[in-house]
């Protein structure tokens, strides 16, 4: 779970020290909620995997010690395909897809020449509506997100 360029062939991994996510503990419909490492600069989304194509769920601490899960990471061949941004209302419920940023909407990842992750460009609005193939995991991450849950040690 590292950032660009982290995952290393012949390791068959991201090694330890370019990781750049910790685990939670728990998971949501058997994805691992994962942390940001503070230590990281880029650390919002994991570029390079060390399962093949793992779904990940970014959570955010908050001041009370609880996790928000903000984002999905869609991952292929150890790398980001595909990555939901979870936008809430002041009650904790999803603010559906409505083609801006200040709702919840959707980026595609490609592999670039430099060998890094970019999001793919797109004619117009960058921000992609969300395949209902991710609605049961939506809401699990909305309820998990109003249960207040703490890391587990």
């Amino acid at each position: 779970m590292g950032a660009n360029g982290s995952y290393n062939k012949s390791l068959g991994g991201v090694p330890q020290d370019k990781r750049t996510h910790i685990e939670t503990g728990h998971r949501i419909m058997g994805h691992k909620v994962l942390l940001q490492n503070g230590n990281r600069p880029q650390t919002k989304n994991i570029m390079n995997s060390n399962s093949e194509s793992p779904t990940y769920l970014m959570a955010k601490l908050n001041e009370d010690g609880s996790l928000t899960v903000l984002n999905i990471n869609q991952n292929k061949d150890h790398k980001i395909k595909f990555e939901i941004n979870l936008k809430f209302d002041s009650h904790g419920n999803i603010r559906p897809y409505n083609g801006t940023e200040s709702n919840t909407h959707a980026h595609e990842w490609y592999e670039g020449d430099d060998g890094n992750m970019h999001r793919k460009p797109t004619q117009g609005n960058s921000h992609l509506p969300i395949p209902n193939s991710y609605n049961d995991l939506i809401h699990a991450i909305e309820k998990f997100n109003k249960q207040k849950k703490h890391i587990i040690s």
